[in-house]
């Protein structure tokens, strides 16, 4: 069967200043993560900074016209899912790793599904806001990686105590 191929950026969140250093890291980690469920990416030079930019290969049932199934790339999404979860809690501390939060782009429809989407849920969210089947040229999935929480203030501290 053939590969579809979808854009898989990672890159910072556009309101945090985040170094390219962390971003390549958090890459890395989850794509490390990813191609040990079996995944195949590959990474891809595209001559610009501050962004790691790799390819996902995703198995398609159609031979004749490359479309990516809804279902599909609901369970594709799901695996980025769980990686973003499990880099969090494998970090050991929450605050460890930056936030960072997966965005769907499909032509000028975004989707930012939440963090804890089960399949069902996921699968709902895409079926409102994108066709099925899905053209993988017009489709891009990117990673933000935001900034570190900052710490709170001191007389946030003190509230958090007394209330």
């Amino acid at each position: 069967m053939p590969d579809i191929s979808i854009r898989l950026s990672f890159r910072p969140e556009p309101n945090a200043n985040v170094g390219s250093d962390v971003v390549g890291a958090t890459a890395r980690q989850i794509v490390t993560g990813l191609v040990n469920r079996q995944q195949r990416i590959e990474p891809v030079y595209d001559g610009s900074r501050g962004g790691e930019l790799y390819r996902w290969l995703v198995e398609a049932a159609q031979a004749a016209q490359p479309l990516l199934p809804l279902a599909t790339f609901a369970l594709t999404i799901g695996q980025l899912l769980n990686e973003v979860r499990k880099l969090k809690s494998d970090a050991g501390h929450p605050t460890t790793y930056p936030p960072t939060v997966v965005v769907l782009i499909y032509g000028d429809t975004r989707l930012t599904p939440p963090a804890d989407s089960d399949q069902a849920l996921l699968e709902q969210l895409l079926r409102e806001q994108f066709p099925d089947p899905i053209e993988p040229d017009r489709l891009h999935v990117e990673v933000q990686v935001g900034a570190p929480p900052l710490p709170l203030p001191p007389w946030a501290k003190h509230e958090e105590k007394n209330g």
